[in-house]
């Protein structure tokens, strides 16, 4: 069961991740000046990036239970 669950949220996570990187230029708010939206757009990025990781964890996570399961 818990792998399930562990697998469940690897994959959440790394759709949002994968997302967030992809969609990061659109979800800068456009009215701010061009620097600005140039560090936001890499600050989302780099939070698409944290879901991948996380989800990578996870995963392991997950085999590591199925494999030590009795």
């Amino acid at each position: 069961m818990n792998t399930l669950i562990l697998t469940g949220m690897a994959a959440i996570l790394a759709a949002l991740g994968t997302w967030g990187i992809r969609h990061a230029p659109q979800l800068a708010p456009a009215p701010l000046p061009e620097q600005e939206r140039r560090h936001r757009t890499r600050v989302l990025r780099r939070g698409g990036i944290a879901c991948l990781v996380a989800a990578t964890l996870l995963l392991a996570a997950g085999a590591h239970a199925l494999l030590t399961a009795a």
